[in-house]
């Protein structure tokens, strides 16, 4: 039962993977999470198909990395909250609202509280860069964690993978969400 609800959050990551990171740097409103770097994957894909309709582009004629690039230019990706929220809201059939989340957010009192990172498990968030930045737990293996998350560094939605005694990882604490308990 477990390993299955596992292998339906990775099929449901693969739908994610590759798409660009976005920040909503210049605070734009919109009522569309898409234009907010907080859609799903659905809403990205019918954002992009929208997109290359308008101009007159064959999606099914562009390479993986050119359907990437025409995505970035036109500043439709996800960032990692809006990834995390997704993912929360898939594994753990919750709702949490993807629109007015921040990874700061979603890893403070009096949403989460912070763990070992020996007790990570699947849907744990790991914070990084004060607050504002985090990955998704997929699974910890003996002492490794893969995750996934959505950023500039890795070129938008892919996978990773650390050892958690490996010193050299950088992170602010690993943190679960109270609702999920």
């Amino acid at each position: 039962m477990v390993r299955d609800k596992l292998k339906d959050l990775q099929q449901e990551i693969s739908k994610y993977i590759g798409i660009p990171y976005f920040s909503n740097t210049k605070k734009i409103f919109s009522k569309n999470a898409v234009d907010l770097g907080k859609g799903s994957a659905k809403e990205i894909a019918l954002k992009t198909i929208e997109l290359a309709n308008k101009e007159n582009i064959k999606l099914i004629d562009l390479t993986s990395k050119q359907i990437y690039n025409l995505q970035k230019k036109n500043k439709i990706g996800i960032d990692c909250s809006g990834l995390a929220c997704h993912l929360l809201n898939f594994y753990f059939d919750t709702n949490i609202n993807v629109r007015r989340t921040s990874a700061d957010m979603l890893t403070s009192p009096p949403l989460s509280k912070e763990i070992d990172i020996n007790d990570a498990s699947t849907g744990d968030l790991i914070r990084q860069r004060n607050g504002h930045h985090l990955l998704f737990v997929i699974e910890k293996i003996r002492d490794k964690i893969i995750y996934v998350d959505s950023s500039l560094r890795g070129r938008g939605v892919h996978f990773g993978e650390f050892d958690i005694k490996d010193k050299n990882f950088k992170h602010d604490g690993v943190y679960r969400l109270f609702l999920l308990n």
